[in-house]
């Protein structure tokens, strides 16, 4: 039982590796050579786990030796645009002018149905709005709209919206994040400003607070 749990664990942590090491990707975003790799990965580190018959490192060698591929493959992609091509595909144009694209959407053997479903999953209610949509070689939908679908944004009416920037957590369940305070060039005495002015006790009361380089903040404290 001691042996089977250690497997498990040093399977575990091996297959997590190998993950962080290709990159924070959903499954739905993989291209398709990363998701082979994460397929056959799992695959590898499946079989000794279930079999104590079979040496951990014959599970623990070809995962490393797949990750090493992966980034030696993913290496030659950066420098050769064919070979990212042979491997990845490239963009397939579906919509063009408002109509869907019949002959492109057999090749890539897809639905109407299934385009809409991708279109309703970005809040488009019409293929009439679209001037271009395409299917990247990750499987996912973008698109450009025409001119007079486009959402309206702040330099169309004429409006100077207050700058904001990337919102980082200084304090989080009573705790200073150190580090995000540094990035923001804060001090802990300014912390403490900030909160007393928001008529809370102390950063220990603090449930949530979270500021960015323009000095936009949000606080929330601790309920009970």
């Amino acid at each position: 039982m001691a042996v089977s749990f250690i497997r498990t664990l040093i399977l575990y942590v091996v297959v997590v590796a190998a993950l962080r090491i290709m990159g924070k990707r959903q499954i739905g975003e993989l291209e398709p050579s990363e998701l082979v790799v994460t397929i056959l990965v799992s695959e590898l580190a499946a079989i000794p786990m279930q079999d104590l018959g079979i040496p951990l490192f014959a599970g623990v060698i070809p995962i490393v030796t797949l990750i090493s591929l992966e980034i030696v493959v993913s290496f030659l992609c950066l420098k050769s645009r064919r070979l990212r091509r042979m491997l990845n595909g490239r963009a397939a144009i579906i919509i063009r002018g408002g109509k869907l694209d019949r002959r492109k959407m057999r090749q890539m053997r897809l639905t109407t149905d299934e385009v809409m479903e991708a279109l309703r999953q970005q809040n488009i209610h019409s293929v009439a709005e679209l001037k271009y949509g395409l299917i990247e070689p990750n499987g996912q939908l973008s698109y450009v709209y025409k001119p007079e679908y486009q959402p309206v944004n702040a330099q169309m009416l004429g409006l100077q919206p207050k700058d904001a920037g990337l919102p980082l957590i200084v304090i989080s369940d009573g705790q200073l994040v150190e580090a995000n305070l540094r990035h923001l060039g804060k001090t802990r005495e300014e912390v403490e400003k900030r909160v007393q002015k928001a008529h809370i006790g102390g950063i220990e009361e603090v449930f949530l607070m979270t500021l960015d380089d323009c000095g936009n903040e949000f606080i929330q404290k601790k309920e009970g």
